[in-house]
């Protein structure tokens, strides 16, 4: 007996790639745009918000993992963890390690993604659908970081001068991941500690490596 899925089930109504590439852009250009805002709401509006983001990112990501069932399968686990532990955050007296495992878990889910939008940038696959790749693995990066550098500070407290520690500043360490990312370079948030730094000086050599090698790639087709 086959066994069901979200992600077999959005393979069944969407089996075109490009269209997937560009659900998944428009999904996380909204929960890049948004985040920081429901963030600031301590409600179940934000775990709501939460768990749509997750369900439409698995959703639209039926076709893309067709011929990766390993990536497949950890996208489904992490993104399913990702959905319980926020829905647990409602409960009363939630326990203290609930937010450090969702934490993680977001982190693994971003990475998935990543992982299976590098293989599509690398198969032969339509030029139009390589670029929508090559902007989702973009912002993918930003999100990404920004979880590192969340749990950076959550386990060395300190690591960046910011006035709120813990959980709740994640937009900040968004809004830092890609003004590195871009190597804009504001200047408003400081990282302070070594690891910190190091992780910073990662994502501005991504930042400015990344776009150079798609571009090339595009190039030489």
């Amino acid at each position: 007996m086959l066994r069901p899925s979200f992600l077999d089930f959005s393979q069944r109504m969407n089996r075109n790639p490009a269209v997937s590439m560009g659900l998944l852009l428009i999904t996380l250009t909204c929960s890049i745009l948004f985040s920081p805002i429901v963030m600031e709401y301590q409600s179940i509006g934000v775990t709501l918000f939460s768990c749509l983001m997750i369900a439409s990112l698995v959703l639209t990501l039926g076709s893309l993992t067709e011929n990766s069932p390993k990536i497949r399968l950890w996208l489904e686990i992490t993104g399913t963890t990702i959905v319980i532990l926020r829905a647990m955050v409602e409960f009363p007296n939630p326990p203290n390690w609930l937010p450090f495992f969702s934490l993680i878990a977001s982190m693994l889910f971003h990475l998935g993604m990543m992982l299976m939008l590098i293989g599509h940038l690398f198969s032969v696959k339509p030029q139009a659908e390589k670029l929508l790749a090559a902007i989702n693995f973009y912002l993918l990066t930003g999100i990404t970081f920004s979880y590192l550098y969340l749990l950076v500070n959550l386990i060395t407290p300190g690591a960046f001068d910011l006035a709120i520690q813990g959980i709740s500043s994640w937009p900040d360490y968004l809004y830092f991941s890609f003004v590195t990312l871009t190597t804009l370079g504001y200047g408003d948030i400081l990282p302070l500690s070594p690891l910190a730094q190091g992780l910073v000086s990662l994502e501005a050599i991504v930042g400015v490596l990344s776009p150079t090698v798609m571009i090339a790639r595009f190039v030489g087709k």
